[in-house]
């Protein structure tokens, strides 16, 4: 299976807040957001697809000391120079790559440029597994080697082993201690696995770095006010796990403050205002998510449960209206509640 990229990804995978507020339980689902991949709940996984190992010696490995191993680590990038191309072709040839960066790391074991290679050739792919294995072994082979740690944390999240990649993000802050992605996506994990007071101090720590740096993270590609969006979308999932929902509502709506046409971040807002029971602010947030995306069914049905929460079931009815257009299911489960 092909796995594509796009310029910068957002994931989110089971991140939703769940509003249990009430005697009904709203809706979180894909969609939303200001980039692809971005979902309802979260998005505030940041990845992109990474870059080739470096073609030069500097990138990793052991320098040369004599004559015979200047000669080896020639043919060593060439190796790498020759793997990379083929990686970053038009139509990727990844078969070529992936004999070219295997044979890469047998022609020198010691350098975490094949491994790293070969690791972004499986994640290409979706080939989880066999990446997470690959980023294992460039970490071993040289543990501060830091473009692997990021792809490796992903790989692991795409396996849901959570513990893992949380353990691989911790161990890459030794070597860059300062970068808020890595805090940010720490968050992200934090939640996943439960820890939601680390969650906070993580979220906390990936917004305070952005407000020291004035810039987005180490890596650049990303904007400021991006990162910092979700940042604080994470930080509101981690005070929604702690059931402190006004924290919660706080955080994300300084979320919609910063980008204001992110869907998720108004929908994740209206799910913390309807946990904290706080239905008419829920009913204003869940009403800008469907200007933003009209044809989001759970918005929707988000705002009909709103609705019903105030007694307003004429409201909640033209609800059922709209999503009988969008997802009839949806629609007669609303009319469903409606009558209870």
């Amino acid at each position: 299976m092909k796995h594509k990229f796009g310029r910068i990804m957002l994931f989110s995978l089971l991140g939703a807040l769940v509003a249990t507020a009430g005697s009904h339980t709203a809706q979180a689902q894909a969609g939303g957001g200001s980039l692809p991949g971005d979902s309802m709940g979260g998005a505030a996984l940041l990845f992109r697809k990474p870059k080739n190992p470096a073609a030069s010696r500097s990138g990793g490995g052991r320098l040369p000391v004599n004559n015979n191993s200047r000669k080896a680590a020639v043919v060593q990038d060439r190796t790498i120079a020759k793997a990379n191309a083929a990686r970053s072709a038009p139509t990727p040839r990844y078969s070529e790559a992936e004999q070219e960066y295997k044979l890469a790391t047998r022609q020198d074991p010691t350098d975490a440029r094949g491994h790293e290679g070969l690791g972004n050739v499986y994640l290409d792919q979706g080939k989880f597994a066999e990446a997470a294995l690959a980023y294992q072994q460039a970490i071993k082979v040289k543990p501060e080697h830091l473009p692997a740690y990021q792809p490796l944390g992903y790989a692991l999240v795409r396996l849901n082993r959570y513990p893992e990649a949380i353990d691989s993000l911790t161990r890459s802050l030794k070597y860059d201690q300062n970068n808020a992605e890595v805090h940010n996506n720490l968050s992200y994990m934090y939640v996943h696995a439960g820890r939601f007071q680390e969650a906070v101090q993580a979220s906390n720590q990936a917004i305070t770095l952005l407000g020291q740096s004035g810039q987005a993270y180490q890596q650049g590609l990303q904007n400021k006010k991006e990162v910092l969006s979700h940042a604080y979308k994470n930080l509101g999932n981690a005070y929604d796990g702690l059931k402190q929902y006004n924290d919660a509502a706080e955080a994300l709506k300084r979320a919609t403050e910063i980008e204001p046409a992110n869907a998720s971040a108004h929908f994740n807002l209206g799910l913390a205002l309807y946990n904290g029971k706080r239905y008419t602010d829920a009913i204003e947030s869940y009403k800008t998510v469907i200007k933003l995306r009209p044809q989001l069914a759970a918005a929707h049905f988000n705002l009909g449960l709103a609705y019903v929460a105030t007694n307003d079931k004429a409201s909640a009815r033209e609800k059922v209206a709209a999503l009988q257009k969008i997802n009839p299911a949806m629609a007669a489960e609303l009319q469903r509640l409606i009558r209870n």
